[in-house]
């Protein structure tokens, strides 16, 4: 899975096992190649996976999240290692409950990112917004955050483990596919997404700043599976999408191959 999930799901990501639907008749086939084709949003609501809990440390003037290098939480831009998302990170303290987060890649601006701890100090929310895609324009999501446990005492109210409780997208995170015999897209509105040919060689991803590129196959007529590869060519993650008999459901499957998480999530047909 690549940034442009990744992001929404976890800035975690993604794998329970799919019921089988065979589709053995050409009819079907053109049925379900028909049927892939439209405009489709991730229901957020039913995400469910195995995505461990988040860990933030602030604390002695330093930010650290997960396994994340920490930075100096001074307001200033630091370089970063370790992702080819983001080189320039700066952290800001506004106060006890909200820290800003700005994410540069190559001097241009990636993301940005407000985390607030409610009132009762047990509940974290993430406002991040993209600016990575080929239009510039911000895509932006929530994610809603519940703490595990007490607050670290004498750390800003930020430090401690968290878990995930719901995430919401605006528009922009919408995914217009469309299957055309062997060729496949995934774009949304602001340009992010590819064209590639299934079967064939990985295709750049347009609105990845990391470089990851996608390999596309089609191991049944109802099901699309997408193959995220690092600029380095190393196998990233897997997102599987399988095409329901409602013809208005895919149930997808996103696995991250070295953090080892899975995630399974339906997207709903928009209807015109």
């Amino acid at each position: 899975m690549n940034k442009r999930t990744h992001t929404l799901l976890s800035k975690g990501a993604i794998l329970n096992a799919f019921l089988a639907i065979f589709v053995s008749t050409s009819g079907a086939a053109a049925t379900s190649e028909r049927s892939f084709n439209g405009r489709w949003r991730i229901d957020t609501a039913s995400l469910k996976g195995n995505v461990p809990p988040t860990t933030f440390v602030l604390t002695g003037g330093k930010f650290k999240r997960d396994g994340n290098e920490a930075v100096e939480a001074d307001g200033q831009l630091h370089r970063v290692s370790g992702s080819g998302y983001v080189d320039e990170q700066s952290i800001s303290v506004e106060n006890d409950h909200v820290i800003k987060e700005v994410d540069k890649v190559r001097a241009k601006l990636a993301y940005t990112v407000e985390y607030v701890v409610s009132s009762d100090e047990n509940t974290l929310t993430w406002h991040v917004a993209s600016f990575t895609s080929p239009s510039g324009q911000a895509v932006t999501s929530e994610t809603v955050m519940r703490r595990i446990g007490s607050p670290t005492k004498g750390a800003h109210l930020i430090s401690g483990r968290w878990e995930r409780v719901s995430v919401t997208a605006d528009s922009k995170n919408e995914w217009i596919m469309k299957l055309d015999g062997n060729r496949f897209s995934w774009r949304t509105d602001v340009g992010t997404g590819y064209n590639a040919t299934i079967g064939g060689k990985s295709v750049k991803i347009d609105g990845d700043n990391s470089g990851a590129r996608a390999q596309i196959t089609r191991p049944r007529p109802d099901t699309i599976v997408e193959t995220d590869l690092s600029a380095k060519g190393r196998r990233d993650a897997v997102l599987t999408m399988q095409l329901m008999p409602d013809k208005k459901t895919i149930r997808a499957t996103a696995v991250t191959l070295q953090k080892k998480t899975s995630t399974t999530f339906y997207v709903r047909r928009i209807e015109k």
